[in-house]
């Protein structure tokens, strides 16, 4: 018989997803701020991808850390911490005229950020049924890409309002309410529903060796890597300057594309989890999202300039992305339950490596690729030949996870259905 729950658990989870998407909002604010960033720093796009990318240091240092704390001691204690480390970061990136302050911002709103995803997940693991879970993957998500939504053109009208200083300050007060949601509706200790505890008494060290030895856990995180490319790499930072230099607009209008291709993941995070389960085909699933996805970036790199086609391509990127949680679900199906939230947190930290390496890696490209050309204040600009050859680099690592896909199995069991 299902044991009672002993806290109401979609309030719990609410409230811990509502710091993801907060956490989200944060992360990708600077894609609609890069204008601002390199007046405010005099910084080419190499420094500005090197800046937004210390978010990811923190982030996918902390990763392991996280999951073993969560396993160990629960997410309130956890939650209280992240989130005054948001509102610390957010603080010290948006005061200083210095980059290298800017720098530790970004380093702690990524410190605060690292137990976001995985608190959610490990709430879906312990106070909901298994056949569930991947589910509430596609629905944690979601509430990913309304912060991604919320993190484009709101946040584009408020920087061309008060300027991308004072909206991180605002940013920062949004914090304070979440700290007060954790402090007041999440219970200190969360229960598991689960049977299955696993009670070997191993120390934390070989636990972690033993999932990293997995093979399977560890190719799926670099899949699930590869496949979070068009957010981690491209939505999150370059696809707004990139339609900009791409169709002429400003960054309010091309931030739609930025909302665009998150409507498509929330679409898809649901649509392609339910449509796995049904077909008992996860890693198919994930390879056929890989593929097409690759297919749909060579059409936006090389395409029609028309912006309304741009845009459709970009929904059905994101769509397509939608497909990336599901390399979790395989992740966890891989290891004992007792480790979830460890492992959880190992395929995050390699999905954030990823994008760490990535997210200055485009920039690196783009000052590598550049003409010479600058505006009369001296920044430089960088034409469309230097955003494609960039970009490319996208397309070219789904086509390496859809080879890697492969060599990881099915894990859709009696457990699932």
């Amino acid at each position: 018989m299902r044991k009672e729950i002993p806290c109401r658990p979609w309030l719990v989870w609410w409230i811990t997803a509502t710091f993801y998407l907060y956490e989200l909002v944060l992360r990708v604010s600077p894609s609609v701020m890069t204008e601002g960033l390199m007046s405010s720093f005099n910084a080419t796009s190499t420094l500005i991808g090197i800046l937004v990318s210390f978010y990811y240091y923190s982030y996918t240092i902390l990763q392991l850390p996280c999951g073993i704390m969560i396993d160990k001691l629960g997410a309130k204690n956890l939650l209280l911490v992240s989130a005054f480390l948001c509102v610390l970061g957010s603080c010290l990136f948006a005061s200083p005229e210095k980059i290298y302050i800017a720098q530790i911002g970004r380093f702690l709103i990524g410190a605060g950020s690292a137990c976001a995803f995985v608190s959610c997940l490990q709430v879906a693991t312990n106070l909901f049924t298994k056949k569930y879970f991947v589910i509430l993957v596609g629905i944690t998500n979601v509430m990913g890409t309304l912060g991604g939504l919320l993190g484009g053109f709101p946040i584009a009208k408020s920087v061309n309002a008060i300027g991308w200083r004072n909206t991180t300050y605002v940013l920062a007060a949004i914090g304070l309410i979440i700290i007060a949601l954790v402090i007041l509706f999440i219970p200190r200790s969360i229960k598991s529903i689960s049977d299955d505890e696993n009670t070997d008494s191993h120390s934390i060290l070989r636990d972690v060796l033993n999932l990293i030895r997995n093979h399977q856990i560890v190719l799926s995180g670099v899949i699930s890597g590869l496949m979070y490319l068009p957010i981690s790499a491209f939505a999150e930072l370059w696809i707004v300057p990139y339609f900009m230099v791409k169709h002429g607009v400003n960054n309010e209008k091309a931030s739609i594309a930025a909302a665009t291709i998150y409507i498509g993941i929330a679409v898809g995070s649901i649509v392609l989890a339910m449509a796995a389960k049904k077909l008992g085909g996860y890693m198919r699933t994930i390879r056929l999202a890989a593929l097409s996805t690759a297919i749909m970036f060579f059409a936006l790199i090389f395409g029609s300039n028309s912006i309304a086609i741009s845009l459709s391509i970009v929904f059905v990127i994101g769509f397509l992305t939608g497909a990336q949680p599901i390399c979790f679900t395989c992740a966890k199906n891989n290891a004992v339950p007792s480790l979830s939230g460890t492992t959880i947190a190992l395929t995050n930290c390699i999905i954030m490596l990823i994008g760490a390496v990535f997210q200055p890696a485009l920039g690196a490209l783009l000052d590598t690729f550049w003409d010479g050309a600058i505006t009369e204040n001296g920044m430089r600009i960088y034409n469309i030949s230097c955003h494609q050859f960039a970009i490319l680099t996208i397309p070219i690592s789904l086509l390496v996870a859809y080879y890697i896909s492969f060599f990881v199995k099915e894990t859709i069991n009696l457990e699932d259905e």
